[in-house]
């Protein structure tokens, strides 16, 4: 499928509020403008790329942030149902502004936990990216979405390898370090552990990868570092940026070194 991602970045993003026209004009010259999302969107179409995606009637993005998926992918698959779940207030109140806005007729807003849903074995394909970071490993919500998948449904997690490369040294990256250290409870898996924890929840491993290479990581500090010094820098250095990202698609060998692991199981 020909999916395009970053459709409601004006809408979603709080700097591209402010100033909605700029925002549409930045966007139509420079393209989607997060280089960290932008990296993680060409993973993830990729992976989606080799789901029976026509075939799915129901699908859930769990934790769904700022909904940049689900509505990438209702823009392409009009006749599935998604169910955005997410628990944070403000991004609910942002994912609802954007289903109105949009007149999103396929997908649906749940503001709670997925252990909450009545709904089991109804779903073709939960998916969670960057998700379970978050969550402390024990309540992690493997079990929750292996009951809400019908018998041969998918389940696909993108997380941070346990173990992160870098390039620039630590000190320029302490505040967002030290955000790392309160949000990222859950960053515990390396590929192999993340495999082992599908199998003992039940799944048939379908895919089982790691992305992020050093390239990746150069484009991802280049954004980060750009970004604190102004809009203008950062645009700046954006085209090398994702140009980079796709160079690290490309020499990138799937092992233990990259900084994402992401693996599909079947149910």
């Amino acid at each position: 499928m020909n999916f395009t991602f970053g459709k409601t970045q004006h809408i979603s993003s709080d700097r591209m509020r402010r100033s909605p026209r700029l925002s549409r004009f930045i966007n139509s010259v420079f393209g989607y403008t997060n280089i960290g999302n932008y990296a993680r969107s060409r993973i993830v179409i990729n992976l989606f790329n080799q789901l029976p995606l026509a075939d799915f009637k129901n699908v859930i993005d769990l934790g769904a942030g700022l909904g940049e998926f689900t509505f990438m992918m209702a823009d392409e698959m009009p006749a599935t149902r998604f169910l955005a779940i997410e628990i944070l207030p403000e991004r609910i109140e942002r994912l609802r502004d954007i289903v109105k806005k949009f007149d999103y007729k396929n997908v649906e807003v749940y503001p709670d936990f997925i252990e909450t849903l009545d709904s089991k074995n109804v779903f073709d394909f939960i998916f969670a990216i960057d998700v379970f970071e978050h969550i402390p490993e024990e309540k992690m919500p493997f079990r929750a979405c292996y009951e809400k998948l019908r018998p041969g449904g998918y389940l696909m997690i993108k997380i941070p390898n346990a173990t992160q490369r870098t390039i620039l040294p630590e000190r320029f990256f302490e505040d967002h370090n030290k955000w790392l250290e309160e949000e990222h409870v859950g960053q515990v898996y390396d590929l192999e552990k993340l495999t082992r924890r599908f199998k003992e929840e039940g799944f048939t491993i379908v895919h089982s990868s790691s992305s992020d290479g050093l390239l990746s990581r150069v484009a991802w500090e280049m954004g980060f570092l750009t970004r604190r010094a102004g809009s203008v820098l950062q645009l700046a250095f954006l085209p090398l940026c994702k140009a980079l990202i796709l160079m690290d698609r490309f020499f990138f060998r799937s092992g233990r070194n990259g900084n994402a692991i992401q693996v599909i199981g079947r149910k």
